[in-house]
């Protein structure tokens, strides 16, 4: 039913390389719990990483008020995917 649509639903954040990311888009991603500083990692087994993937099912919302954004607790849940990728190749994969 209608209270469980948001399952229906995941917002994907793309980009290339957290270098890229604006520093308040990084730090909202981050107040919102879909990105975390300091815990990607280079290397898996030895080999590159091509993409760090973020998920998390958030309750906070935002709200901007005189160009400030505000993040709000306790809103309805949002599936959350951030992908940063580490490699370009091609626009259309991220291998």
């Amino acid at each position: 039913g209608a209270k469980d649509a948001w399952k229906k639903i995941v917002v994907c954040v793309v980009s290339d390389g957290r270098a890229k990311i604006n520093p308040r888009t990084r730090a909202l991603l981050a107040g919102m719990g879909v990105y975390q500083e300091g815990i990607a990692k280079q290397q898996v087994n030895g080999k590159d990483v091509t993409a760090h993937i973020y998920e998390y099912t958030t309750q906070i919302g935002m709200r901007i008020k005189n160009d400030v954004v505000q993040l709000v607790p306790k809103q309805q849940p949002v599936q959350m995917l951030s992908v940063s990728r580490r490699r370009i190749r091609r626009r259309s994969t991220l291998t």
